[in-house]
């Protein structure tokens, strides 16, 4: 009768071990390596400075990264509210662009394969309806990167199908054409795990491919928690990129993001956000660039109401002043534009705070 117990207790422990964490995004643990070079799916390489919660440095190897973001995506590390990071990001096509070009490489072949996003990271506390507040403080760009530049976009007789173009970046300043010529560093992607799985050259509610220029060191940026965890991927960096990408890429070059992750419970944001040292951002996504623009001007228009305090009226009228609306990308099925205030603008009005 005894033993017929100790098998029962046996079996009982096996099936709740099971069954209590069935729905659970696993939160692999961190280790200590040497070179940071891991695969997907090995533990990744984490420099831990500091033992106190919050302070430790910690950085993800390119090697672990994805091309889709979801909310089952599995983590490639857990880390702390408060962590700072440093992303390790290939460029847009993950070291392969003259390869597909010198190949004449379908645009079908590489999709599924361009902006690998470095990721994802599992940051505890996070919890779905709260917000991720990303701080960059710092992109350290990689020695060279490239553009494809299509015959599309080229203004005279060239007869060049495509030209792929591959420059250095020396003394913080991109050497092109013999000119060096200043660089202005811009996170592309940036997202977490939503209930829409989108490949990382899409972009959604949950963020992903915004290509907006002003997400750059000094941001802090805002995205909505779908997913215990959130999921957080980052990559697509570029050295330069004018509004609107309009020859559908910047000039695309690996890179070292380096943020501090904050989980917001004090937010409650549907679509990402921007906050900047002298202006505010909403940005929204929609195939009909229209459609994006009624719903970024709701968005800003509810965040000065709603978190700022300000009455309609004048939230409408520092709107109608101030407020600049731009294209971030239309390059994709998803065009993306985003409303920007400046704050000196909003400290003209009353409110109740700016939480920012």
């Amino acid at each position: 009768m005894k033993n017929l117990f100790v098998v029962l207790m046996f079996f009982f422990l096996i099936n709740w071990q099971t069954f209590s964490h069935t729905g659970e995004v696993s939160k692999p643990a961190i280790s200590i390596g040497n070179d940071g070079n891991t695969m997907p799916g090995d533990p990744v390489f984490a420099n831990n400075t500091n033992q106190k919660k919050g302070s430790d440095l910690v950085r993800i190897s390119k090697k672990n990264h994805v091309h889709k973001l979801n909310i089952n995506n599995k983590p490639c590390t857990s880390v702390a509210d408060g962590t700072r990071l440093v992303f390790e990001c290939w460029d847009a096509l993950e070291g392969r662009s003259k390869e597909y070009f010198e190949n004449k490489t379908p645009h079908s072949k590489i999709f599924p394969n361009a902006n690998p996003a470095t990721g994802p990271v599992f940051i505890e506390g996070a919890m779905p309806g709260d917000a991720l507040e990303i701080e960059i403080h710092d992109i350290r760009l990689y020695k060279s990167g490239f553009i494809n530049l299509h015959k599309a976009n080229f203004f005279d007789s060239d007869e060049q199908e495509t030209v792929h173009v591959e420059n250095n970046i020396v003394g913080g300043q991109m050497v092109y054409n013999g000119r060096n010529i200043p660089v202005e560093p811009m996170v592309g992607v940036i997202g977490t795990g939503g209930f829409e799985e989108i490949y990382t050259q899409e972009v959604g509610d949950n963020g992903g491919n915004m290509d907006t220029r002003i997400i750059k060191k000094g941001s802090k940026v805002l995205l909505p928690v779908s997913v215990e965890g959130a999921l957080l991927a980052i990559g697509d960096v570029h050295a330069v990129m004018g509004d609107g990408e309009v020859n559908g890429m910047g000039f695309e070059i690996g890179a070292e993001v380096e943020v501090t992750v904050r989980v917001r419970k004090d937010l409650k944001i549907q679509r990402p956000m921007i906050i900047n040292a002298d202006r505010i951002a909403c940005i929204d996504s929609d195939p009909d660039i229209l459609t994006a623009k009624d719903q970024v001007l709701k968005d800003m228009g509810k965040y000065l109401v709603n978190v700022c305090g300000f009455s309609s009226t004048d939230a409408s009228a520092v709107m109608s002043f101030y407020g600049n609306l731009r294209f971030c990308q239309v390059v994709n099925p998803q065009k993306t534009v985003r409303m920007e205030i400046e704050k000196r603008y909003l400290e003209l009005f009353e409110y109740k705070t700016l939480p920012f």
